[in-house]
């Protein structure tokens, strides 16, 4: 694992490095940290324990639970002078079964993998058909006028740009369409949202992500599905009508209380130098890279002060967050 530049930052902000006097000496541990970072660190097993071992650790599930004591136990292992949970509470969310089913005008059905969005309210279980009217962008749906849309399925089949040679910067230019657009459909009398999912591979692997209801809304079900079934799905309306048949159990079941784990390393101020990363993840993922990876690089840093005998001028506090993914 290349650790990120951000954790070295904090090594040498942490480290407190006074004058030119000291060059040779401050070369010389700057180096012995990253020789050990780079040759040394147990940060990918770490990863791999968390990731493959504990797997998928939505907040406030019993998971989530496993990876906040694997966490207190890799902060006193990387030599955490204290360690403490910080309580919080966070929404529980329960995705459960879910299936999509489209009838096209020539009478033939074709199952879809379709993946709730987080956040989202299901169809109690019952099944939910309404015929598809589809959108090619979110300003499509804005302008749409109600009577159109009134009990239908809106599909929206705009998907993450690609010509932005920073790849996030697509991401954000169609966030939108997963948080707005559930309520703009709902608001003008949708019964239920389907959008193409923010990713760009061509397969079918569906992005979740939260979204959320209005106040006043309708909470209808809110739904991605892969590029793959999307394209397919928008060649089916080109060619004529086409009725959804959706079924999901997801629901919000009100909040419980989950922990922030916090890890310290003493330094020789009351000044502090805060790293960290959201322990979090989607349940259908392993959240290797959204978060898994900041939390055993953020682990890394105290490790390192510790393993090689470095009193850090800043005290240094790790803080692995309960819950960054669905809204808190």
């Amino acid at each position: 694992m290349k650790l990120a530049p951000s954790v070295f930052t904090a090594i040498f902000l942490s480290i407190g490095i006074h004058s030119n006097a000291q060059f040779n000496k401050d070369s010389l541990v700057i180096n012995n940290i990253t020789e050990n970072a780079l040759l040394h660190s147990p940060a990918y097993e770490s990863l791999k324990v968390l990731c493959k071992d504990i797997g998928h650790r939505l907040s406030g599930s019993a998971a989530k639970v496993k990876a906040n004591q694997w966490a207190i136990q890799a902060l006193y292992r990387a030599g955490a002078d204290t360690v403490w949970l910080q309580p919080v509470l966070v929404p529980k969310w329960e995705r459960g079964k879910e299936s999509m089913v489209v009838r096209t005008a020539t009478g033939k059905k074709i199952s879809l993998k379709m993946i709730s969005l987080g956040n989202s309210e299901g169809t109690n279980g019952k099944l939910l058909t309404a015929p598809i009217i589809v959108f090619q962008s979110l300003d499509d749906l804005k302008e749409a006028k109600p009577e159109d849309i009134k009990g239908k399925v809106v599909f929206l089949n705009s998907g993450l740009p690609q010509k932005h040679i920073t790849t996030f910067d697509g991401y954000g230019e169609s966030f939108m369409n997963r948080y707005l657009g559930p309520n703009i459909a709902s608001e003008k009398g949708a019964v239920a949202y389907v959008m193409r999912s923010l990713s760009t591979g061509i397969d079918d692997y569906a992005h979740t992500g939260v979204m959320s209801y209005k106040d006043g809304v309708s909470k209808i079900p809110a739904i991605a599905l892969g590029n793959s079934s999307s394209n397919l799905l928008n060649n089916l309306c080109k060619e004529g009508s086409v009725t959804a048949k959706i079924r999901s159990n997801c629901r919000m079941k009100g909040e419980v209380m989950d922990y922030n784990i916090i890890g310290e390393l003493s330094g020789e101020t009351n000044n502090y130098i805060t790293v960290g990363g959201h322990l979090d993840s989607w349940d259908v993922g392993e959240g290797a890279h959204d978060d898994g990876a900041g939390c055993v690089q953020s682990i890394e840093v105290l490790r390192l002060f510790k393993h090689l005998n470095i009193k850090p001028k800043n005290t240094l506090r790790v803080v692995l967050f309960a819950n960054e993914e669905n809204g808190a």
